[in-house]
């Protein structure tokens, strides 16, 4: 449990799972997304990621590229990987287009740069998750 399921539950729409190394980024976006009524959860690792899509089959991955256990486009790779994978949405600081590519051809359906918009982030989620659960 996170500090973000003490206050506010998820609501129970399409599942979207976010993974950021940061507490702080990782609390914000999936507290905006349950404000938008989708069921968020997180995860702090590469690790936990992979084995929290495989329990909860989440149909967004809304994922920075800067988790502190490895390289965020190879983790993208990964992720698209999994049986019924998820779609991928790269959340980042990084401005460079070089970097914006690269997360692309590694499968990122879409890029946002920081802070995203809230109201952005809630519409590319929904288009990706096609209102699924």
């Amino acid at each position: 449990m996170t500090a973000t399921d003490l206050v506010m539950r998820p609501l129970g729409g399409a599942r979207v799972l976010v993974a950021a190394g940061a507490p702080d980024d990782s609390a914000s976006l999936t507290a905006v997304l349950r404000l938008n009524g989708f069921d968020a959860r997180e995860a702090r690792s590469a690790d936990a990621v992979i084995s929290s899509v495989a329990e909860i089959r989440p149909s967004v991955l809304v994922t920075d590229l800067d988790l502190t256990d490895g390289d965020g486009c190879e983790f993208v790779r990964r992720v698209r990987r999994l049986p019924k994978a998820p779609a991928v949405v790269v959340v980042t600081g990084h401005t460079a287009g070089s970097v914006r590519r690269a997360a692309l051809a590694a499968g990122a359906a879409a890029f946002l740069l920081k802070p995203a918009d809230p109201i952005e982030l809630a519409q590319v989620v929904e288009r990706l998750s096609g209102g699924r659960d």
